[in-house]
């Protein structure tokens, strides 16, 4: 079999391997080190779409946004609440206009090669990575990995939940969408054994994407998501429309303690580093920053740090417990979260960014009770 040796080698070409390839192309240091992505799972071709919201500073993708809103909605009973969430934005990227952005500097990189052969197995030496794939054996010093098992992740911890949704993106016969406003949550939907919620995206007065998500342990059907859609979309716009594409996604929400490195030593990224914000499923800034900083840390020479626990881990545990053995007060807590703390507050706190005394403020406004009740009765719980 042919041996090829990389500088470096990435699996997986989805949201964290794209952006990995991405920050080491454009480092100030980038010397035309050869770069493999093994992405057998051809992910560009899973129709997605990354959310997220940042602040008017420059973005790393804002040439590729296809929507920015500066407004967020709320959905209550009898009541949408929607608020302005300067200094923030929230912006959205069509895995379409991701994929094209990313293929298109590989085009114009001669070191990055893409390619979807599987990968086998993987040995380590002392110096290298041995990747055994079916057309053949690559070696490289640097190895990064998405591939994480999720049957063993819900294995190996009590608090497995799923972000499951389904959406349709519309357009409709008549102008009827707030496209000044994404409604970040309406909890006015049917609730089931989990805390669901609709999510709308409007990119124009008669063009949407409008999901249904969940947050719960069990698998939730097609069937059930197109109800409620179709309950949703006719009771909130009555009128006829044209379902132009569907997307839908699963993503883990645990508190399982996702690692640095594999168990063959790779560096972990994207999912399988944690990236995905346990309570919200947010990523792609997450990833982002995370894909900058293994950058440094490749070309200064240095070996990152296991992760820590903070208290953001300790946040996060609490509502996940709550979603899981209680989600009708999970439900009454986001309601009390969003009606009572303003908008940027919250996006501050989900963003990992807010201080202790700001964190103090925000607890003092919930329901205190039902955060205790889950310290002592899973306290011992990791």
């Amino acid at each position: 079999m042919n041996t090829t040796n990389y500088d470096i080698v990435i699996l997986g070409g989805g949201c964290a391997g794209m952006q990995l390839m991405y920050q080491f192309i454009h480092h100030a240091q980038y010397k035309g080190e050869s770069i493999l992505i093994l992405d057998a799972d051809k992910t560009y071709l899973q129709s997605k779409s990354w959310c997220f919201w940042h602040t008017n500073d420059v973005h790393p993708y804002q040439s590729i946004f296809n929507t920015t809103w500066n407004n967020l909605t709320i959905g209550f009973p009898n009541e949408m609440h929607e608020s302005v969430i300067h200094p923030y934005r929230y912006s959205f990227i069509k895995s379409e206009a991701f994929f094209d952005f990313h293929f298109d500097e590989i085009k114009h990189n001669p070191s990055v090669v893409y390619s979807n052969d599987a990968v086998l197995s993987i040995d380590k030496d002392a110096n290298q990575f041995i990747i055994h794939t079916n057309k053949g054996i690559v070696t490289t010093p640097a190895l990064y990995s998405s591939f994480w098992n999720q049957q063993q992740v819900s294995k190996e911890t009590n608090l497995f939940l799923k972000q499951q949704f389904y959406g349709w993106e519309i357009h409709t016969e008549k102008p009827v969408f707030n496209a000044s406003s994404a409604t970040l949550m309406d909890f006015t939907i049917e609730q089931t054994q989990g805390v669901n919620f609709a999510y709308v995206l409007p990119y124009s007065a008669q063009h949407a994407l409008i999901e249904i998500t969940g947050f719960c342990s069990k698998d939730y059907s097609i069937e059930f998501f197109e109800s409620v859609l179709k309950k949703y979309i006719e009771s909130n716009w009555h009128c006829s429309y044209r379902i132009i594409k569907t997307e839908q996604a699963n993503i883990p929400m645990t508190n399982f303690a996702f690692k640095r490195f594999t168990n063959e030593g790779a560096i972990a990224i994207g999912t399988a580093a944690g990236m995905v914000k346990p309570t919200t499923g947010y990523a792609f800034n997450r990833i982002t920053r995370d894909s900058i900083l293994l950058a440094n840390h490749f070309f200064n020479k240095e070996i990152p740090a296991e992760f820590t626990h903070t208290r953001f881990k300790f946040y996060d545990r609490l509502l996940l417990q709550l979603l899981k053995f209680s989600p009708a007060k999970a439900l009454h807590i986001l309601m009390q979260l969003f009606r009572r703390v303003s908008y940027k507050h919250v996006l501050r706190f989900l963003d990992e960014d807010s201080s202790l005394f700001q964190e103090a403020l925000l607890f003092a406004k919930l329901p205190k009770k039902d955060f205790l009740k889950q310290v002592f009765k899973h306290g011992n719980n990791s």
